[in-house]
Formats: C-alpha cells, structure tokens, sequence
C-alpha cells in the first residue's frame, strides 16, 4: 500500500530519532556501570594488543627475511643446476669422444652435439682439440681442408692479427665446434698461455677445469659478455691414473664455452626474482670484472639478514662467489603491522571462517577430484613415463577399470597428442593379448584420460623378481602370445617401440592362467611415418631435433632405436621381444650397461653372453640360436615378422612344454603371494632404480 501525505513523509525522520536516543541512552547506560577494573582490564588489553603488535611486527620482518633466504638459496641452487646440466653434456661428449674406436667425425660430432645446444642456449659452443704432433701437422691441416672443417690451418694471434703458427712439436688446435665459426676453426689454443695453462692442469689432474673469464677470440675489437671455458681432457683408454701417464695417454680435449650471464638469467626467470639483486665473481680472480649481475653493485648499508655470498663450486680448483642482496625499496616489513594487532580479536574470527571454508572448500574439491567422467577413482595402481593408472569403477555400470590419466607435470599440447594418439590406435586393436580400450575423454579440467580393462596380475620384471629365472617351455610360452598381439598390431601398420618386461602383464584372463597382455602403446608408430621418413631428406634429422629425446627403454631397445630412431620397423619389437626372452630365461638384460651408449655399444659388439643351462633340455640350444637371432644388431639377420617368429617358437620343440596345470598349479600356490609380495618389492626397487634410462632432453628419458 502506497501512502501520500505530510503524515507519511515524517515517518522516516521520527525513526533516525528514536535510533539516535536509543543510542544515547545506551552509552549514557554503559558510563555508568563503568568501574575502575574495566578501566584497568582495558589497560592491561591495550598493552597486550600493543605487544602484539610489535610481535606481528618482530615475524613480519623475520617472515621478510626469510622469504628473501628462501629466494636467494633457490637462485644459488638454480645457478648450479643450470651449470650441472651442461657439465652433464661435457661428460656425454667426453666419454662419447673417449670411447670411439675410430676418429670421430665432424657429423657424429654436431650429431650429438646439437640437440644439447638447442636444450641449452647458455652453452655458447662445443669444440673438439685434438692433440696433433708437429710431424703430423701437415696432413691434419691436408684432411681438415679435404673435409671443408675450416679453411685456413692452424693459426694465433700475433700482434692481435690472424697469424700462422710456427713450427712447434705440439699443436692443440680448435677442429669441430658446434655451431661452427670460421673465425675460430683452426685456432691453436697451446698459442696462448692463458688457455694452454688451464688446459694443462685438466691434463694433468684428468677432471674438467674451469677458464677465467676471457673474450671470444671470434669477438675481438667487439664489447661482448666475458665467457667461461671447461676443458674436459680425453685420453687414449681412459684415464691412466697418474700425472706421469695423463700426458702421454692424452688424445685431446673436449671444450664447453658457457655464457655465465644467459645462464644465470635463465636461473632467476625461474623464480620471481623482482627486488633481487646479484653478482657472480670468479674467487680466484677477484679483480675481473664480474661474470653476471643483476641490480647492479650492492648497496653501500646492506640491510640485516637481506644479503648472501654462496660459494657455487666448479670441477678443478676453482669456485665462484654469488652474491645475492635485496634492492632498495624491496623485501620492506610492512609497518601497518601494529595497526592489525589492535584489531586481532577481528582477524582471528575471519581466520577462523576463513580456515572452516577453505576446509569445506578443500573437501568439496577431494570429493570432485575422485570421479573422472563417469568414473569414480578407487586407488591408484602406478605411474609411468606419461600416465598416471587409477582402479576405478563405472558409475552406472559398476565394472571395474583402469583409468589412465596424463601425468601431473607433463604439458603441451604434443604431449597431449601423443597420448591421445595411444588411445586411438591401440582401440582399433582386437587381439586378447592387447589391453582392451573402453573410453576416452577429458575432465572438467581439460586433463586427458581413457578407461580400459583391469587386469590383475603382475608384469614379467615383477616375475623374474620373485620367482627368478623361468623354464624354457613357460618363456616359450609367453612369448607365443607376445607374438599373436603383435602379428595384429604390425599387420595394421603399427610398432610398438617399447616392448620390455615392464609392458608385459601376467594375469589369471577369463579363467585362464599364464595369460600375457601387452600395456603401454604410449609409443606406437605408425608404418607410414617410417615410409615418409625414408622419402623425404633430412626427415630424420627433424625427428630428432623436434622433442630433443629418445624414446623407449635402453635395455631393451632395438640399436637402430638408438642411432636412427626415425627409421624403425616391425624389426625392432623382435628385438624387443627377443630381449625379453633372454631376461626371462636368465634374469638378466642381454645387452647390460649403465648409459644408453654403453648398451649400444654391447649390442654392437654383439651376441650376449651364453644363456646357462641352453643345452641341458631338448630344445633349448634351438630357443638360444632363436633368441639371438631376435638380437643381432643388424635387423636383415632378424626373423622377418612376428609371425615367423612365433613358428620358429614352436618349431623349436622345447620339452617340457609348460602345461595349463602347471600354470594352474602356480597361480593356485603362489600366485596370491606374488601379486603382493613381488608388486610391491618391485615398486620400491623402481622408486630407486634409475638404471633403466629414459634420454629426455638431455639424449635424460621423461618417452
């Protein structure tokens, strides 16, 4: 109802005026009852608040403080990862150079060392300096040139111009470097008694030595950022051992040249490293201008607890010194601290309804983070390369599941691709030894995931693990069945590229015991992407630069996986599976080694070591000449298809045969046992292991 009028206009000024004597009365009512104990419970409230106060003041500045140290010590770590990874590469370089039987050629050398360039942009160049007699001057400039290594021979520097080197008994001169600069090809760094200072004691000493700062010989008459030099010596053998020997066993050096201040740019991008300042000193070069800053100099009045000296340490004798200090204006204790301890009563009731809703909040969040589509997740059943395997259940159809997510910390959308192209491909799959593919999809989240059967079993390394080397008749056995999933797979135009033991899974199957199920076609490969490889020139070269890595287990892996990873075919799952064979008939690799070169070059080297005990049953010399066939290191001498693979199996004739009722027997009496007690001492021996190597980035494994 709508009322007009003088009396409906006053109503509003006749309620602000009984509001502000009610007011009155209530303050007039509170004076009154005021006591001399409130006046001195208030009193004792204020000196409490005002102590609290400069107590939140006291943590603010130590809680300032400590962000700071927490920046600084994450910097400094940051710096020597940085420097680490690329000593890392310097020691691949340096074995790789050590370790070949024939003189390295400038295309194995950039084969190499491109990709670590490409992941490493503070490393400025890789140089080879071979060790060259003066008797042997002449040809090696002859072969240089025939090579189009570098134009001139070997060269100093004479009165700061280009200058032939004069007759010496040794020479040390600039051979490969990646990426090239004709400018320094040819330089002879024994020329210079700075270089061939820091060079003799890498020498002698047999570690990677550091330069001090100098400029590019490339760079003179220009203003550039100093850089830093490692010179890693490689010797004839390996190192001797003593300083007598060092000299005379010493074939060259491999030379690193880091630009320090890329490198510590790239460290402090990784953190927010705003109101930071820095400088990075040589310590055993204390009057050379600094290798990086940032902020510029420290201030003259460091405030306390913002400055840091950390000592980054360096192969050899020498350190650098990282200085790390707030600028002015940052990393103040805010002052208002006092203030909001004079309403802490306030603060610690929103805290309160702040921790009791973030509580809900974090619970509501746990609640939707168990279901992925419409799949609830149960436990989770492992981590791989690429994925993350949750048991989970249907929500309408209760049947039980395998639901494999992307891994958390893998990212881009080719990471995505590849994983979405597993699912794909490995749908289109039929044979009963290739897991079956039920779903696919993305959560709210946009996180990639598909649903597949659940298998109950355990894989071959967690069998081996338990129960040890197998008989002749069961490798038989579940190899046969490897090579029916296979024979579907190659005849539909893909590889699988990691077949291992790993990827290999043993379950009780429909009533069935000794079923073998193939995982992880994470690394499929389609027949045509090898067809176009071959076609198009310089195709391989591509696939190796687009994600710097090698995929698949080193183990296992065929060599062509190796050195020519764009060019596999159906070959190199028999290698694979022959690989396996020989792990399960020993317990053992074949082709055992701690690095990926080191594998390639036992299968090179080639067969394995004899199988023990091939002989004693009927058979088995046939499964041995098989399995080593499967291994040769050319892949023409290898049978042709898994299907050939599979009769050659059974013409074999190894007796005993393994029979249902032993596989029964086995999964009656200890199959139990062993899902449990091998799964799980397999999963704490693969927390540990970093044997089996993934080459990542660094040529490192995250395949």
């Amino acid at each position: 109802m709508i009322t007009t009028g003088g009396t409906a206009s006053s109503g509003p000024v006749e309620t602000s005026r009984f509001s502000i004597r009610r007011m009155r009365s209530a303050f007039f009512l509170w004076r009154s009852s005021l006591r001399a104990t409130d006046l001195l419970i208030a009193a004792v409230f204020v000196a409490l608040s005002l102590g609290l106060g400069a107590y939140v003041f006291a943590r603010t500045r130590a809680a300032v403080q400590f962000a700071f140290a927490e920046k600084a010590q994450r910097l400094q770590a940051l710096v020597t990862e940085r420097l680490t990874l690329a000593l890392e590469n310097l020691y691949t370089l340096q074995s790789f150079m050590g370790a070949s039987d024939r003189p390295v050629t400038r295309g194995q050398f950039r084969l190499l060392a491109y990709p670590m360039l490409a992941r490493n942009p503070e490393v400025y160049a890789f140089e080879w300096l071979p060790l060259v007699r003066g008797t042997e001057r002449a040809a090696s400039e002859a072969a240089a040139k025939a090579d189009h290594v570098m134009d001139n021979g070997f060269w100093e520097i004479a009165e700061g111009r280009m200058a032939p080197v004069g007759h010496r008994d040794l020479y040390v001169p600039i051979l490969y470097m990646e990426p090239p600069s004709a400018r320094a090809l040819g330089f002879d760094i024994a020329s210079s008694p700075p270089r061939w200072a820091t060079a003799s004691k890498a020498r002698d000493k047999g570690v990677i030595t550091f330069s001090p700062p100098f400029e590019l010989v490339e760079s003179a008459g220009r203003r550039s950022a100093p850089v830093v030099a490692a010179y890693a010596p490689v010797y004839r053998g390996g190192d001797p051992g003593s300083e007598e020997l060092r000299p005379k066993a010493l074939l060259g050096f491999v030379l690193g040249i880091l630009r320090v201040e890329p490198l510590v740019n790239k460290a402090a991008s990784r953190i927010d490293a705003s109101g930071i300042g820095l400088r990075l000193r040589d310590a055993s070069e204390p009057k050379a201008p600094p290798l990086a800053e940032r902020g510029g100099a420290p201030p003259a009045a460091v405030r306390e607890g913002l400055n840091q000296s950390f000592i980054v340490p360096l192969p050899g004798d020498r350190n650098w010194t990282l200085d790390v200090f707030a600028l002015p204006g940052a990393f103040t204790p805010s002052r208002r601290a006092a203030v909001e301890a004079a309403l802490a009563g306030i603060a610690v009731s929103l805290i309160g309804l702040v921790t009791i809703t973030a509580l809900r909040t974090i619970s509501r969040l746990r609640r939707q983070a168990e279901k992925v589509g419409p799949y609830k997740l149960v436990r989770k059943l492992g981590k791989g390369a690429m994925g993350v395997v949750w048991e989970a259940r249907h929500a309408l159809l209760r049947r039980p599941t395998a639901v494999k997510l992307l891994a958390p910390g893998v990212e881009g959308e080719r990471a995505v691709a590849r994983f979405e192209r597993e699912v794909q491909l490995t749908a289109g799959l039929t044979h009963p030894s290739t897991i079956a593919i039920y779903d696919y999809g993305r959560t709210n989240e946009r996180v990639f995931y598909y649903a597949m059967e659940l298998l109950h079993g355990i894989n071959l390394a967690q069998l081996v693990d338990y129960d040890g080397a197998l008989p002749p008749g069961r490798v038989v056995h579940l190899l046969r069945q490897a090579c029916g999933a296979l024979t579907e797979a190659h005849a539909a135009g893909l590889i699988h590229r990691d077949i291992k033991p790993q990827n290999l899974m043993l379950c009780v199957y429909g009533g069935i015991p000794d079923f073998l199920k193939i995982l992880d076609f994470g690394l499929v490969k389609e027949v045509g992407d090898v067809e176009q490889a071959e076609a198009a020139p310089g195709a391989h070269d591509a696939a190796l630069s687009q994600d710097g890595s090698l995929l698949g287990t080193p183990l296992y892996m065929a060599p062509e996986g190796m050195s020519d990873p764009g060019k596999l075919d159906a070959r190199a799952d028999i290698f694979g599976l022959g690989a396996v064979g020989y792990y399960l008939l020993t317990g053992a690799p074949p082709f055992p080694g701690r690095t990926a070169l080191e594998v390639f070059k036992r299968e090179r080297e080639g067969p394995p070591a004899p199988i023990p005990g091939a002989r004693d049953a009927a058979g088995t010399a046939a499964l041995e000449c098989l399995i080593q066939r499967c291994l040769s290191f050319e892949r023409a001498d290898r049978p042709g298809s898994a299907e050939e693979l599979d009769a050659a199996l059974e013409a074999c004739g190894v007796a005993p045969a393994w029979t249902t009722a032993e596989a029964r027997g086995w999964w009656g009496e200890r199959g139990a046992a062993a899902l449990a007690a091998a799964a799980a001492e397999h999963e704490e021996r693969e927390e540990r292991a970093g044997q089996l190597l993934m080459l990542s980035s660094d040529y490192r494994g995250r395949g």
